[in-house]
């Protein structure tokens, strides 16, 4: 059976247990450790600001990685598509530093781009060996010693992107209409330094890889990792229970907010051991496979962005108003506020700022039943009971270091392996994604 069968199953199971026909609900399929420290006051643990500040593909799955689009740079990228009447002395200035912008905006896709097919070139080359090691993106980048390089190449042509646009809003600082330059000044990155100074309205400390404390700007949760496990450890609320079915062979996602197929880039199954996850075919090996993953309680968190974003002035944009009275600034061409595929766009699915994050889907202690044939279950036994950890698409049974001791797990029922999560952390399986220009934040 396909991942994409097995993902879908999964997505279509969860909707339905979790009331969410016709919410925007993309699935995770990069498996996580979502256990989020407590951070100090005017901090935010940088697992939990990974997944809040990213921009979700336009898919029924999404794969976040530290290396995603991430939303502020996406509404920033706006304002380098915007303008307004100039004087005809600052024209040509400012015609040079719109095509520097775009210049750049191509060189971080380049970067990206040639990241990607970096990747996937390796793993193509490099055989199981690689594909264990590094199952996706995010495995690659975390720990390929190669992948230093292109991580640099996207950081450079980011800031140099950052650099152009900044030069291009300075030179039209002075001609431009207050609405537009308020909702500029609101995305200036504070000056001083984080360890030593509170941060401003709008922005967030964050500790970055060498736990150095930046600025970030801020996205709120309503509530906080303790008050999720609290809530989610009373009572068994939004109790649902996911069942894979090895003969239903669909792999339709048409009635996904997204449409069509999704882009899965991770394995449904893996196990845990050698360094990594271990990519499992197990479903392939018997067609009598059993599977069920019960969840006891889940919930949503609701996530908005700081008051560094002017939901107003974007939804303004996004009708193409220009302003209360209808003058001031406009959209550059060939750009438009919403078009279709191969459109240069801002807004909705083929847009720079296209989704945000806008609740959390959590779930608390899931646990797993899989029954199969007497053969099939002889084969995989040893690898099983030697196993630090299981993977079954978005929900993950313990794994790497100190979390394979959250992992339950027995082979005491016949031809089962059976087990789950002591972990009281709960697990973000998902996303509710919000539409920046239309929605009310």
């Amino acid at each position: 059976m396909s991942d994409a069968s097995l993902y879908r199953q999964v997505y279509e199971q969860i909707v339905s247990g979790m009331q969410l026909d016709g919410v925007p609900f993309q699935l995770i399929g990069t498996p996580k450790d979502f256990s989020f420290a407590t951070a100090p006051t005017g901090q935010m643990n940088p697992s939990a600001y990974q997944i809040v500040s990213g921009m979700p593909q336009w898919s029924p799955i999404g794969n976040y990685s530290s290396r995603d689009a991430q939303f502020f740079n996406a509404v920033n990228a706006i304002f380098g598509h915007v303008t307004f009447k100039l004087s005809p002395e600052m024209q040509a200035d400012q015609q040079a530093l719109q095509n520097k912008c775009t210049q750049c905006n191509n060189d971080v896709t380049q970067a990206t781009s040639d990241m990607n097919q970096a990747y996937l070139t390796s793993k193509q080359n490099g055989g199981i060996v690689f594909a264990a090691r590094y199952p996706d993106l995010n495995a690659w980048l975390s720990n390929a010693p190669e992948a230093a390089t292109y991580i640099k190449a996207i950081d450079n042509a980011n800031a140099a992107y950052k650099r152009a646009l900044d030069m291009k809003l300075e030179l039209e600082s002075a001609a431009m209409p207050a609405e537009l330059q308020n909702a500029i000044n609101l995305m200036k990155m504070p000056a001083g330094d984080p360890a030593s100074m509170a941060a401003p309205v709008g922005w967030i400390k964050v500790p970055d890889g060498a736990g150095i404390l930046r600025f970030q700007p801020e996205f709120k949760m309503d509530t906080t990792g303790g008050d999720w496990r609290a809530a989610l450890s009373q009572g068994t609320q939004g109790a649902f229970t996911v069942g894979l079915n090895s003969s239903d062979q669909s792999a339709d996602f048409k009635k996904s907010w997204a449409g069509g197929s999704a882009g899965i880039q991770t394995p449904f199954w893996g196990v845990s051991g050698g360094g990594g996850w271990e990519k499992s075919d197990i479903f392939n090996q018997d067609s009598s496979i059993a599977v069920k993953v019960s969840v006891q309680s889940s919930t949503r968190v609701k996530v908005n962005p700081g008051d560094w974003y002017d939901g107003g002035f974007m939804s303004e944009l996004a009708k193409s108003t220009q302003g209360p009275t209808g003058q001031g600034y406009t959209i550059v061409a060939p750009w438009v506020a919403k078009g279709g595929q191969g459109s240069s766009s801002l807004f909705g699915q083929y847009g720079i700022a296209g989704t945000r994050v806008a609740e959390l889907v959590l779930a608390y202690k899931p646990s797993f039943e899989i029954a199969m044939s007497a053969n099939t279950y002889q084969q995989n036994k040893q690898k099983f009971e030697a196993s630090g950890g299981l993977r079954i698409g978005p929900f993950t049974f313990g794994g790497e270091g100190g979390h394979a001791s959250e992992f339950s797990k027995s082979t005491a029922k016949a031809n089962t392996f059976s087990g789950g999560s002591t972990s009281e952390n709960p697990q973000i399986i998902g996303v509710i994604v919000g539409f920046p220009g239309t929605d009310s934040a």
